[in-house]
C-alpha cells in the first residue's frame, strides 16, 4: 500500500500514480491510498480515475499527521503487508521503493527516504539545506532516534509495527507528526533503517509546509523527549 495525502495536487497526483503503478516488484502488489481533504482543485476527481487508488475522501484540511493516520489505518483494515508514505508533489521517485523492500525484507520495521547519509542529497539552496539539516540534527540529539533524517516523509513501514503505533494519542496533526511517528516507532523497539535518496522540489503547486510550524519544530521535540 501507498498512502499519499493530497491539497491542491490534482496536477501532480495525475502524473505521481502512474508512476507507482509502473513499478514492478516481485511479491508487492501495489495500491494506492489516496486521503484528500476536500481539493477544491478536483484531485479527488484525478484519484477516481485510477481502479487501483482507494480514495478517502475529508471534509476540510485536517493536517497532514491526521491523513497519514486515516490512511495507515485503512491500510491495516486491507491487510497490507507494507505501507509507503510518500508526498504528492513528485518530490519523492518512487523507484528507490525497490530499495525500501529489499530493507524490509532484511528485516528492517521501517525505512526513511534520507536526504542526509551518503548518497542522499536534495536541489534546495544553501540556506535551506542548513536549517533542514540542523532540524534533523537537533531531533536526532534530543529524540535519540538513530536515523540521519527525521522530517523525511518518504518511508515504508512493516504493517505489523503499523498496528502497535497507529492508535496511540498523536498530538501532532501537521509536519510534526514525522517526528512524532518515527519516536513512538523507536520506542516500539522498531528497527530503523536508511535509503539515500535526492529529493527534488516541487515544480507545480504550492508547498503546505507554514512558518508556524517550522517555528513549533523545536517544542515537539522537547514534549516527545520529556513529557511522553
Amino acid at each position: 500500500m501507498v498512502v499519499v495525502p493530497t491539497y491542491n495536487e490534482r496536477e501532480n497526483l495525475s502524473k505521481l500514480i502512474p508512476k507507482i503503478l509502473s513499478e514492478k516488484i516481485p511479491g508487492v502488489k501495489f495500491k494506492i491510498i489516496v486521503v484528500d481533504d476536500n481539493s477544491p482543485d478536483g484531485t479527488a476527481k484525478v484519484a477516481k480515475r485510477f481502479s487501483s487508488v482507494v480514495l478517502l475522501s475529508r471534509p476540510k484540511k485536517l493536517g497532514l499527521g491526521s491523513a497519514y493516520l486515516a490512511g495507515f489505518k485503512k491500510a491495516i483494515e486491507l491487510r497490507a503487508d507494507v505501507v509507503f508514505s510518500m508526498d504528492a508533489d513528485l518530490s519523492h521517485d518512487f523507484s528507490y521503493s525497490k530499495a525500501f523492500v529489499e530493507k524490509i525484507r532484511k528485516g528492517a520495521d521501517v525505512v526513511i527516504g534520507s536526504r542526509y547519509v551518503p548518497g542522499g542529497g536534495t536541489n534546495w539552496t544553501v540556506d535551506r539545506k542548513i536549517i533542514s539539516g540542523g532540524a534533523n540534527f537537533l531531533a536526532k540529539l534530543i529524540l535519540g532516534v538513530p536515523a540521519n533524517d527525521l522530517t523525511s516523509g518518504f518511508r515504508c513501514y512493516r504493517a505489523s509495527l503499523l498496528k502497535k503505533v497507529v492508535n496511540v494519542k498523536f498530538k501532532s496533526t501537521s509536519y510534526s507528526f514525522l517526528e512524532e511517528m518515527i519516536y513512538y516507532c523507536h520506542k516500539n523497539s522498531a528497527k530503523i533503517a536508511e535509503v539515500p535518496i535526492f529529493f527534488a522540489d516541487r515544480v507545480s503547486g504550492k508547498s503546505k509546509l507554514r512558518k508556524l510550524e517550522i517555528l513549533k519544530f523545536p517544542f515537539t521535540l522537547l514534549r516527545l523527549r520529556f513529557f511522553s
